[in-house]
């Protein structure tokens, strides 16, 4: 039997999507496998009033009142982002809640739960400080649910998808533990964080021998062709994998791209239940194409992942989620793609407009003339968009050009008019700091995001060098003595960014924006809290 795992996140809003999608690749190859959420299973297991006592009662004993109160209360609180009645005040108590149930769990670890990761009480930055790490005695807050619940046979595999650098020392505590109950099957490792790291696979290999194998990239055709080559059947050419073979690693790493089918990724959510998640709107991730048809930008490592760009078959992915909407009762819909093209969205507004529908649904995508027309928002909205985001980055000419970003800045404010006055909440990202950028162009970025009245929400942060993204490429850093994603020079001007940031946030009108905004936990929820909350700009009685 092929299991497939994705290992604990940090997001319980709804399942993390490269599973539910392998799955259905290795369907759609007639070959049958079972999935499983671990952090569904962190979620159904850990947030229970009584589970904090059970792994120490004196912990519990020595908690605050406001503290044990929280603990207490975890599974109402729980309940409450899961109920279908929408109240955003009780809403955003209940995400403060879940904010505060988890640092008190952390605490008790020595680690900081973040919301895109978890860092440890140690910088973990070589193969041997993962190791160190994954058995360390005391680096248990997943052993409850990398306990394995069902009974393994000679000749199983196991597929785990790691997403996140914190992601690895826990494959390797759980590949440990699954080949305790049996050696003889085979762990394949697989995901994001694998591709970003094959300078160091090799390294892994030889000090890792639980591992049999691990895939690089998004085509899971690699995948299919392991799963042969461990069950001694005839293999096609296969490329960007590492495995052992008779005491011997191989590891075959061409970035050409392989034969794509287009047609088998269609995602599986079958045996997973939905409704276990933390969403008042039962929630899926679906994707729509294969990696960003733009693919330019100088900061940006994702490409590298996708080795390419390619569209799906909609219409496949459009039927499922038909049926997924008619059997399932799906009510919202995150489409997780790096960035959609306008016509697949078009297409796809259209199919939920005729096929009555009725979903919410967000999505990410890039600055195009085609949203300049005021029908494509609208049209947008009237099938159930609610959220869309756009990557601006900075509101400054020379520095787009230096980023190849690709965009123009005039067509950039007419579309988000054109989608906020519509109904959508308007999300953009921006960075400061850039290599190339000064403390006026800065300035000029900060004065557009507060002036600008056609934004409801914002993402700023700090430029850093992305692992395999052309920047680096074209740096001096060593990528093989570094197994992070997010690189920080030594020579920068960090600490004065954080302290331009802090200021920013502490005027007036984002003052009250920052502080709204950390009360959610995801920003699925923007699809139906009250806008007047959270918006910066949006208010229903003006």
């Amino acid at each position: 039997m092929i299991y497939l795992y994705t290992l604990p996140g940090t997001a319980f809003n709804m399942p993390q999507l490269s599973v539910p999608l392998l799955k259905g690749y290795l369907k759609e190859c007639k070959i049958k496998s079972k999935q499983y959420d671990l952090s569904s299973r962190f979620l159904e297991y850990c947030f229970k009033k009584e589970y904090i006592k059970e792994i120490s009662l004196q912990y519990y004993l020595s908690l605050s009142e406001s503290d044990k109160n929280i603990v207490d209360n975890i599974e109402k609180a729980v309940k409450q982002m899961q109920t279908k009645l929408i109240d955003t005040d009780k809403i955003v108590s209940a995400n403060e809640q879940i904010q505060k149930y988890l640092e008190i769990l952390s605490k008790y670890y020595n680690i900081k739960w973040g919301r895109r990761g978890i860092d440890f009480s140690k910088k973990i930055l070589t193969v041997d400080d993962t190791i160190e790490l994954a058995f360390d005695e005391k680096n248990t807050i997943f052993d409850k649910v990398l306990e394995n619940t069902h009974k393994l046979n000679d000749g199983d595999i196991i597929y785990l998808s790691i997403q996140y650098p914190f992601q690895l020392n826990y494959a390797l505590r759980f590949s440990k533990h699954l080949k305790s109950k049996s050696n003889n099957i085979k762990i394949i490792l697989g995901g994001d964080y694998i591709t970003h790291i094959n300078k160091n696979l090799n390294e892994i290999m030889q000090k890792c021998i639980y591992i049999d194998g691990m895939t690089l990239f998004g085509n899971y055709n690699n995948v299919v062709e392991m799963i042969k080559l461990f069950q001694n059947k005839k293999v096609s050419n296969i490329n960007n994998i590492i495995y052992r073979k008779n005491n011997k690693i191989i590891y075959k790493f061409n970035k050409q791209n392989d034969c794509f089918y287009k047609n088998k990724y269609i995602p599986d959510f079958s045996d997973l239940n939905l409704n276990k998640y933390l969403s008042n709107l039962k929630l899926i991730p679906l994707t729509l194409n294969y990696g960003c048809y733009h693919s330019k930008c100088m900061f940006c490592s994702r490409y590298y992942y996708y080795n390419g760009y390619s569209t799906y078959n909609i219409n496949k992915i459009f039927s499922y989620l038909k049926e997924l909407y008619n059997n399932e009762h799906i009510e919202a819909v995150y489409f997780i793609d790096e960035c959609v093209h306008p016509d697949i969205l078009m297409k796809l507004a259209d199919y939920l407009i005729n096929n009555n529908i009725k979903i919410k649904w967000m999505v990410e995508t890039r600055i195009d003339n085609k949203y300049t027309d005021k029908n494509f928002a609208k049209v947008l909205y009237e099938s159930g968009c609610r959220e869309i985001s756009f990557g601006i980055e900075s509101y400054n000419k020379s520095i787009l050009k230096d980023m190849n970003k690709g965009i123009d800045l005039k067509v950039a404010k007419s579309t988000m008019k054109n989608f906020y006055n519509s109904g959508i909440s308007i999300s953009a990202t921006f960075m400061i700091g850039y290599p190339t950028e000064n403390i006026l162009n800065i300035k000029r970025t900060l004065k557009f995001i507060k002036k600008f009245k056609y934004l409801d929400t914002f993402g700023l942060s700090i430029f850093s060098y992305m692992r395999n993204s052309k920047l680096v490429n074209l740096s001096n850093l060593d990528e093989e003595k570094d197994l992070n994603l997010i690189y920080r020079t030594t020579n920068d001007k960090y600490s004065t960014y954080i302290n331009i940031i802090d200021k920013f946030n502490n005027t007036k009108k984002i003052k009250r924006f920052v502080s709204n905004r950390q009360k959610i936990l995801y920003r699925s929820e923007y699809m139906y809290l009250d806008r007047n909350y959270y918006s910066l700009n949006y208010r229903s009685d003006v």
